[in-house]
């Protein structure tokens, strides 16, 4: 797991002075965000016909 300064910091920002931190809490909440990401990407790419532009690149270069 990787995560970037800016992310962790504003997840701490969330978090009250005196609260304990879990560190498995925190893998598994960017995991998750990072899940949504990627589905929202997907979804974005599917709309916009990038599969479908992809899909026929491929077939195109199958039929050489």
């Amino acid at each position: 797991m990787v995560v970037t300064k800016d992310w962790l910091r504003d997840y701490l920002e969330d978090l009250e002075d005196d609260e304990e931190i879990d560190l498995g809490q925190i893998e598994r909440d960017y995991a998750e965000e990072r899940e949504r990401y990627i589905e929202d990407l997907e979804e974005r790419q599917h709309d916009s016909g990038f599969y479908s532009f992809q899909d026929t690149l491929w077939m195109y270069r199958r039929e050489r």
